[in-house]
């Protein structure tokens, strides 16, 4: 069943668990997604990103992720992935996008406050939800995971307070250590850094980069704010890895085989983070 992003946020983040956000890119991974959260009672997040879409052309993926999430015995949410633009954000609403993410964390400031307040603006209008970033979620492939080398692209709680207060958004994305891709090392999160933002903004708050982040850590976050968990890079290796053990032991290279691995795969990683994340039950 498809539900409001922010009633999903405001349950998880009153009840102290997170909600795993999934980008999804093939109708297989989004069998194997929903399959994992009606097993496991858990409402669930289908995003797309911006980047994907010359590989996941939205107007496609939109129909398909509608179909699966008004079918679906679970609270689903269809949530728009790091937009960079208003005219993105208006694609995937009048596509029935939920709620939408705009990334105005390269801007200035103010700028990233007067953006995506239009943003806001437009999408209440459609009864559609918000999400903004605040603070640079990095790459790990340009930078290190030492949270004390990369202090001055924390999210200021001072400043996550006024962003919210400004723009009317429905959650905010931080950056507190994490990166977007595979790590090579497990990073260290700025627990402390979050609790501040946590305390100052009263407002269900969002992981990027959450692929290969410690059990710890996750817990920590969960306890101190984080309701929505992004899933992409852990979704994708899954997947990949159990591909290439089939061609490499299994020389029958059988169409719909490799199909039900992919499925399988995509259950088992979302099955995963769900646990992982305590939404199981939740729905």
């Amino acid at each position: 069943m498809i539900t409001r992003f922010k009633e999903l946020l405001k349950d998880a983040y009153m009840k102290h668990y997170a909600i795993g956000a999934f980008n999804i890119l093939s109708i297989e991974q989004l069998q194997g997604a929903i399959k994992a959260a009606e097993d496991m009672s858990s409402p669930i997040i289908i995003q797309l990103a911006e980047v994907q879409f010359p590989y996941c052309p939205i107007e496609l993926m939109a129909t398909v992720y509608k179909a699966a999430a008004e079918k679906a015995k679970v609270p689903v949410c269809i949530h728009l992935d790091h937009s960079s633009s208003i005219e993105t954000c208006i694609k995937a609403i009048r596509l029935g996008f939920g709620s939408v993410m705009f990334d105005g964390a390269q801007m200035q400031f103010e700028e990233n406050i007067a953006m995506t307040s239009q943003i806001v603006k437009l999408a209440k209008k459609a009864d559609v939800d918000v999400e903004a970033e605040l603070g640079r979620v990095g790459s790990v492939s340009l930078e290190a995971i030492n949270p004390d080398t990369n202090a001055d692209i924390f999210t200021d709680a001072e400043e996550a307070s006024e962003f919210i207060q400004r723009t009317g958004i429905d959650a905010l994305a931080i950056a507190i250590g994490n990166l977007h891709g595979k790590y090579i090392a497990t990073p260290r999160l700025n627990i402390a850094r979050l609790r501040e933002i946590s305390l100052k903004t009263n407002l269900p708050l969002v992981l990027h980069g959450g692929s290969g982040t410690s059990i710890e850590d996750f817990k920590s976050c969960i306890n101190n704010g984080i309701s929505k968990i992004n899933v992409a890079t852990a979704l994708q290796i899954a997947i990949t890895d159990s591909l290439t053990k089939i061609f490499e032991y299994d020389g029958k290279f059988d169409f719909f085989k490799i199909k039900d691995i992919m499925i399988e795969a995509a259950y088992n990683c979302v099955k995963e983070h769900i646990m992982l994340f305590e939404s199981n039950g939740r729905a």
